[in-house]
């Protein structure tokens, strides 16, 4: 099986969520194999050889939230703190730019999304948490907290065969 190089990992990071569908210029991770995200189902297994990103991704978009714009939508998201815990240690993360989503057809989305990521030194062999707290606003009481189990597999193993 051909491993996830750094830059498949860092395309799936910059425009996994906004790039459009897989076959209109986003990169393709249909199978799993690169994103890890504090609220996915399914595949919970990785590889140990593979580089992967670490995210979470949030929108607003015009029907539900009111939003037609990426500056509206920045100033959305501008209090919304993201902290991320990796094993029950701080994870240091990055905040990509506010981006619309391309999509077909064209609605009006936006996309805030924060992680980032790391390569095949960076997560140990066995058992990990992850764990998001999303403050929307410091002054509003919500708090969202995602948290996911996954496993990264030894080479010749599982997600690495």
């Amino acid at each position: 099986m051909q491993r996830i190089s750094r830059g498949e990992a860092e395309a799936v990071f910059e425009s996994g969520f906004t790039g459009g569908l897989p076959g209109q210029g986003a990169p393709d991770d249909s199978d799993h194999r690169v994103a890890i995200k504090p609220f996915s189902e399914g595949v919970s297994h990785y590889c140990v050889e593979d580089w992967h990103a670490i995210l979470l991704g949030l929108n607003v978009d015009e029907e539900h939230d009111g939003v037609t714009s990426v500056e509206e939508a920045t100033r959305r998201f501008a209090p919304t703190v993201m902290t991320f815990v990796l094993d029950g240690k701080l994870f240091k993360t990055i905040r990509l730019p506010v981006k619309p989503l391309l999509r077909d057809p064209p609605e009006k989305v936006f996309a805030l999304v924060q992680g980032r990521v790391v390569g095949p030194d960076e997560l140990a062999v066995g058992s990990h948490t992850l764990t998001v707290t999303v403050e929307h606003d410091p002054t509003h009481p919500k708090v969202q907290v995602f948290k996911r189990k996954f496993f990264i597999d030894a080479a010749g193993t599982g997600a690495c065969t």
